[in-house]
């Protein structure tokens, strides 16, 4: 081994919060891992400052995160059901029920309803057939109106036996 070998100083990285591009000439890594490494003493500070060292005159590349998944989180077969009554049609109804009786999976069930309402969302929907049900129920029973004979203060009903 020759004295420069000896005297250059190797850091070893264990994890892997940061990456090379070493075309781009960048150091690259998430948001939060850089923000992270702002707290001295963290993973990611330690494996940040032996990346720079490797590489001083690479720039840093900031990768944003995706976009979050949309969530269904809440929909089961009776909403399914539900939502259909309220706003769907017999035949959907009927396709919906049959995929029952056969037997087929609720993840196909799903993909099916959710072609069908593609802008659907979980907490709308509970609350359109919230809406939905109470109209059909105040359509059904309307409001009994009770009529009260107008008095003034000195002509109180009197209790009997006075």
């Amino acid at each position: 081994m020759n004295n420069q070998m000896m005297n250059e100083k190797k850091t070893t990285v264990e994890t892997t919060y940061f990456t090379y591009d070493h075309i781009a000439k960048k150091i690259v890594g998430t948001e939060l891992n850089f923000k992270k490494s702002g707290v001295p003493g963290s993973k990611q500070d330690k494996e940040l400052m032996a990346r720079v060292a490797d590489h001083p005159n690479y720039s840093f590349c900031v990768i944003k995160p995706k976009k979050e998944k949309k969530s269904y989180k809440g929909l089961k077969r009776e909403l399914m059901y539900d939502y259909i009554d309220c706003f769907g049609s017999k035949e959907m109804m009927e396709q919906l029920q049959k995929m029952k009786e056969d037997g087929t999976g609720f993840p196909a069930m799903k993909s099916w309803f959710l072609d069908l309402f593609p802008k659907f969302n979980v907490e709308k929907a509970r609350k359109e057939v919230q809406r939905y049900r109470l109209g059909k129920v105040k359509a059904m029973y309307r409001p009994v109106k009770l009529h009260t004979k107008a008095t003034s203060n000195n002509e109180l009903p009197k209790a009997s036996g006075q």
